[in-house]
């Protein structure tokens, strides 16, 4: 599956222009989900993160994040991938309400990234059935959201516009249909 086209978020949080520019791409194809982050500017990450590992705390350095919403139930899904390819993702049961076992690794996750002294290019596949049965995933239901959490001091960067005031990406009330994300 191709997530060649990349798309750009050109300010942050505050409609300050965030280091880059971030770019990224999502794409569906037989049973997996991919998303993708690029960022031009030199990355910022935590002693940990490397290709395939599975790390909680990488929103404390560059980060490109994918969550996915069940619009009827409020449950929610983040994954986070960082500059050198380590990821998390974690269940939500509201907004910043971890499910019990919230933060656990699915099976068939697969990472990839070019971290460089200037930039930072990293990607993910999801398989399909490994997402979690609560988020009862459907194209045309399903609501998503793609962040970038950008350099020191941190610089916020949301597809979806969440409403200002301090930055806060767990707004699943405020996320995108995901067939309009893909579609892009």
């Amino acid at each position: 599956m191709t997530i060649d086209k990349l798309h750009p978020i050109e300010h942050d949080w505050f409609g300050a222009p965030p280091p880059g520019p971030p770019l990224w791409a999502l794409a569906m194809d037989n049973g997996i989900l991919a998303f993708r982050g690029m960022v031009g500017s030199p990355p910022i990450y935590i002693e940990h993160d490397s290709e395939g590992r599975f790390v909680e705390g990488l929103w404390e350095a560059d980060v490109v994040e994918l969550f996915l919403s069940n619009p009827k139930t409020g449950f929610y899904v983040e994954f986070n991938l960082g500059p050198r390819g380590a990821w998390w993702c974690c269940a939500f049961d509201s907004p910043r309400s971890r499910c019990e076992g919230g933060a656990k690794h699915m099976e068939g996750v697969r990472t990839r990234a070019t971290c460089l002294e200037k930039a930072w290019d990293s990607a993910m596949s999801i398989p399909m059935k490994s997402l979690p049965d609560r988020l009862a995933f459907d194209a045309d239901t399903t609501l998503a959201n793609i962040t970038f959490c950008l350099g020191k001091p941190q610089q916020f960067v949301t597809l979806a516009d969440l409403g200002g005031g301090e930055p806060d990406f767990h707004r699943p009330d405020k996320w995108i249909p995901i067939n309009k994300i893909l579609a892009l």
